[in-house]
C-alpha cells in the first residue's frame, strides 16, 4: 500500500514538473502580450504626445478578435481625397501572428452631406508590441475604393504605404 501511494505521489510530481516548463515557455519562449485594450496613437516611443487616433481591440481569445479605430484628426486632403461630411468609425479584425506580433485590418465609409458614399477606406498592417506590453510599433497600408468598387473583391483605386507609427496602451493609474 505504501509503495503504491509513493508511486502515485512520484508520478504526480513528475507530471507537474513536466507541465510547468511547457506553460512557462509557451509561445516560442517569449512573453506574449495581449493586444486587447485601448491604444492611443503617439508621436514616438520617446514622445508620448497623442496624435489623434484611438483603437480598441477586443476578443474572447488572445489570438484573434475585433477592433474599432477612430481618427478624428484624419486629413483626407493629404491624400487628394474628397473631404467627407462624415466618416464611420473603422471596424475590423486582428489576429496574432506569433509572439507579440499581430496582423490587423479595418474599414470605414466616408459620405458627403447627402449621405452618398464618397469612398471606402481600408487600412491593413502589423503591430508589434514592446516586451513590457505598453507600446506598439505599427505598419499600415491605406487603400481607397471609390463608389462602384467593392473593397471585398476589387483592387483599390489608390493605395499608400504609411510611415511607421506608434501606439501606447491606455491604463488606469
Amino acid at each position: 500500500m505504501t509503495k503504491r501511494v509513493l508511486r502515485l505521489i512520484f508520478t504526480g510530481i513528475l507530471m507537474l514538473g513536466l507541465a510547468i516548463p511547457g506553460a512557462a515557455f509557451a509561445g516560442d519562449g517569449i512573453k506574449q502580450c495581449t493586444i486587447q485594450g485601448t491604444w492611443f496613437g503617439i508621436n514616438s516611443l520617446d514622445d508620448k504626445m497623442p496624435t489623434g487616433w484611438i483603437v480598441t481591440a477586443t476578443g474572447q481569445s488572445a489570438n484573434h478578435g475585433v477592433n474599432v479605430f477612430e481618427y478624428k484628426t484624419f486629413n483626407s486632403a493629404l491624400f487628394g481625397l474628397p473631404d467627407p461630411h462624415d466618416m464611420s468609425a473603422d471596424r475590423g479584425v486582428w489576429k496574432r501572428l506569433g509572439g507579440n506580433k499581430f496582423a490587423y485590418s479595418f474599414m470605414a465609409v466616408a459620405v458627403d452631406e447627402a449621405n452618398n458614399v464618397l469612398y471606402y477606406a481600408r487600412v491593413s498592417g502589423e503591430a508589434t508590441l514592446s516586451s513590457d506590453c505598453m507600446s506598439e510599433e505599427i505598419t499600415a497600408l491605406l487603400e481607397i475604393f471609390f463608389p462602384g468598387k467593392s473593397p471585398f473583391t476589387d483592387e483599390p483605386d489608390h493605395s499608400w504605404q504609411l510611415p511607421v507609427h506608434y501606439g501606447y496602451r491606455y491604463t488606469l493609474d
